[in-house]
């Protein structure tokens, strides 16, 4: 998956992203915005936005110029501006997979995976509110985070008194040649008794084996 994450990060300036061997990896898209966009990647690049500040002094103000300032500097940690990173979402996205050959997803599977994702994505290998709460025996949101978990549409999502965790399954990247396919996924991460709002976007990768934990990365994040 490093050498995934590797290609991704530097397909956000690009545009582009290629899979191990220099193929392009086929990409089953299950998030309606992201399929719209995809089929219009122009108009969704220069669509604008709520100005995104970054710590450099400039700001995005689209898909575009988030794209061109992340290599080069970091959206300003502020509460303002983690609330505006949820509009960037799409940006992450429709960067890794612009350009790629795609097809809507089946009904169903986007939901399933999400699932899955509740039960076993260790939460020790990416940013969140929740990975300072993960030890050995417990780091999956099913064991660390009280409630049941609620489908919504292609998403899981847990909330409690104080909090409010979902995960999105967007798309699904198959690389080919034999290798596991990896899930591009959404991460929203919002408080109800604080100010702290978290979203992400995150490369995640099956296990090695049935029993195994999913381990996954922040594509915006060097």
């Amino acid at each position: 998956m490093k050498r995934w994450i590797a290609l991704a990060t530097t397909a956000l300036a690009a545009g582009t992203l290629q899979a191990v061997g220099g193929s392009a990896p086929t990409v089953r898209v299950s998030n309606p915005e992201l399929l719209a966009a995809l089929q219009n990647p122009e108009a969704a690049l220069q669509a604008a936005r709520t100005p995104l500040a970054f710590d450099n002094g400039e700001s995005a103000r689209n898909c575009r110029e988030y794209a061109a300032l992340l290599p080069k500097s970091r959206p300003v940690e502020s509460e303002r501006n983690f609330e505006i990173r949820s509009e960037y979402l799409l940006c992450d996205a429709l960067q890794l997979v612009g350009g790629k050959p795609f097809a809507a997803e089946k009904a169903g599977v986007a939901v399933r995976q999400a699932r899955t994702l509740h039960d076993r994505l260790d939460l020790r290998t990416f940013p969140s509110s929740l990975r300072n709460r993960a030890d050995a025996k417990r780091h999956t949101i099913k064991t660390v985070l009280p409630g049941a978990p609620q489908a919504e549409g292609t998403a899981v999502a847990v909330e409690t008194p104080d909090q409010r965790f979902r995960l999105e399954v967007v798309a699904t990247v198959d690389p080919g040649k034999g290798r596991k396919p990896e899930w591009i996924v959404w991460v929203s991460d919002e408080s109800k008794t604080g100010t702290y709002r978290g979203y992400s976007t995150l490369v995640v990768q099956p296990p090695a084996n049935k029993s195994g934990a999913y381990t996954a990365a922040d594509t915006s994040r060097p």
